[in-house]
């Protein structure tokens, strides 16, 4: 878990205070009392605090940057490709925010809400896909061929409960636009978020070419003018450096005019490079040509966290290093996003909001790669201090990792429940082409409601019944990926003991 320091007073000596939107890069002494910006002085104005109550905490390391809260617009942490500890790119990295691109759907949000929003110290918002249960297949060609066979579209009416009870964590859609699924998959998108007044987040670039026949790679993939003029100002388009077909700049490095009104339309670009989403030769050639990124994210998840990205602090070190100032990058990871969102963010002025992340800014050298065989090496680079989150302070490491979540044994109430799923999974039929995740979801959860469950315990009981307590994906979709013979025959063990006492 990341360290929680309950103060009531943060003191910051000697800081420089870098302030987006209100075009200052200053040094400073600057003093948070609870959630709130009380003083921004000169160098040595903030002496008068120190002592001033019994839970100050001094930060006292000349030159540290303390800027507005960082904001990570695209992470995967819930859904099959999940990262199962959310505060290791979140707080633990000094990154106050972070969005969840897709992971849940209208289905799933409440599962998502439950197992990863609410319990974890980062904030956490979700772009909700327009599959009704998320991302629910482990491997990129497999979503792919779901999308195109047996994906189930939520209709408006399945779409506005779930944004309604999750107005505070919905911040738009998600839209996969490459590969089989493409222009049907943004037709859809656009229609439900025109009727929800919520933006896009577009996936571009075919990350299942290497699986799928050469019939299903379309012209209409989401590098062409019929995707872009489809998009609305305010729509992000995610991957926007990728090198995979689809991409917005071509191998010579051109950018297309469809591209460039897009852009002056307001349809935002973000890179989100992920495992292997960026180029780094398309991003500097972009670069080169003025064409930055209007957001920086990281798009990490389960198998792209450390390999090569940690969290957006290197992303943003990765883009100084192609040519960035520390400011552009700050901007563009944290104002810049929590505009695009319509959230708040802190600020380092009097009166705002302490959601504040302080960084150091390091001179040597740092190393980053782009997951295809190309490097890049940096003269400067960030690292994590730590961050306020509404005034509560986190301590962040550079060294941060993943912590499991802690293991609990089963409880009877827990096996009641199991066993009443059990006799839900039995009547349902365990012929396949019954045994679908979003059928298996609605049973599963009338399972635990007649047992009597809250939603976090019996998604937990599940998932430690059947062996999957790392994966924060939600029940239906995990039954699907077990099947039929072996999610029986599990439950029916753990559930006999109960049996045997009735």
């Amino acid at each position: 878990m990341a360290t929680v320091l309950p103060v009531t007073r943060t003191v910051f000596l000697g800081v420089r205070r870098v302030d987006p939107d209100n075009g200052l890069n200053d040094m400073v002494d600057l003093v948070v009392d609870g959630e709130t910006v009380i003083h921004v002085g000169p160098v040595g104005s903030g002496s008068a605090w120190v002592g001033s109550t019994a839970s100050t905490r001094i930060i006292d390391e000349p030159g540290l940057t303390v800027c507005p809260g960082l904001v990570d617009l695209h992470t995967h942490v819930f859904g099959a490709a999940g990262l199962p500890d959310p505060d290791v790119i979140g707080v633990r990295s000094a990154v106050p925010t972070i969005v969840d691109a897709g992971g849940a759907g209208a289905a799933t949000i409440d599962d998502f809400a439950a197992t990863v929003i609410d319990p974890a110290a980062t904030r956490i918002l979700s772009f909700l896909s327009i599959e009704s249960g998320g991302i629910v297949e482990a491997h990129p060609a497999h979503n792919t061929r779901r999308r195109t066979t047996e994906m189930h579209t939520p209709s408006l009416a399945d779409f506005l409960p779930a944004i309604e009870r999750h107005a505070n964590h919905v911040v738009g859609l998600k839209v996969w636009a490459s590969g089989a699924a493409g222009l049907a998959w943004v037709d859809h998108a656009v229609s439900l978020a025109e009727m929800t007044s919520l933006r896009l987040l577009v996936h571009i670039g075919d990350v299942d070419a290497q699986d799928q026949p050469v019939a299903l790679h379309s012209p209409a993939d989401a590098a062409s003018g019929d995707v872009l003029d489809r998009l609305q100002s305010g729509d992000i388009v995610t991957h926007c450096y990728t090198g995979l077909p689809g991409a917005l700049i071509d191998a010579a490095g051109r950018i297309s005019a469809e591209v460039r009104a897009a852009r002056h339309r307001g349809v935002l670009f973000d890179p989100a490079p992920g495992s292997f989403n960026l180029r780094l030769s398309r991003a500097a050639a972009g670069l080169r040509q003025g064409w930055m990124p209007d957001v920086i994210s990281s798009d990490l998840h389960r198998w792209s966290w450390d390999a090569p990205h940690r969290s957006v602090l290197t992303v943003m070190n990765l883009f100084m290093a192609l040519g960035m100032s520390p400011e552009d990058v700050i901007a563009r990871a944290s104002t810049r996003p929590a505009d695009a969102l319509q959230i708040g963010t802190g600020r380092p002025t009097i009166g705002a909001n302490a959601t504040l992340s302080l960084l150091r800014l390091v001179q040597g050298e740092s190393f980053h790669s782009d997951g295809a065989g190309s490097t890049l090496r940096g003269r400067q680079h960030f690292e994590p201090v730590g961050c306020l989150v509404d005034g509560t302070w986190y301590d962040a490491s550079t060294n941060a990792t993943p912590q499991s979540p802690s293991r609990r044994e089963l409880t009877d109430d827990d096996r009641r429940f199991l066993e009443c799923l059990r006799t839900e999974i039995a009547h349902h039929g365990s012929h396949d082409n019954r045994w679908r995740g979003e059928d298996l979801h609605r049973l599963a959860h009338r399972a635990r409601a007649h047992a009597g469950l809250g939603l976090r315990t019996g998604i937990e009981a599940t998932q430690l019944a059947l062996g999957a307590d790392d994966a924060p994906i939600a029940i239906g979709w995990l039954l699907e990926s077990l099947g039929p013979e072996r999610t029986l025959r599990r439950l029916s063990a753990l559930t006999q003991p109960l049996r045997a006492r009735v």
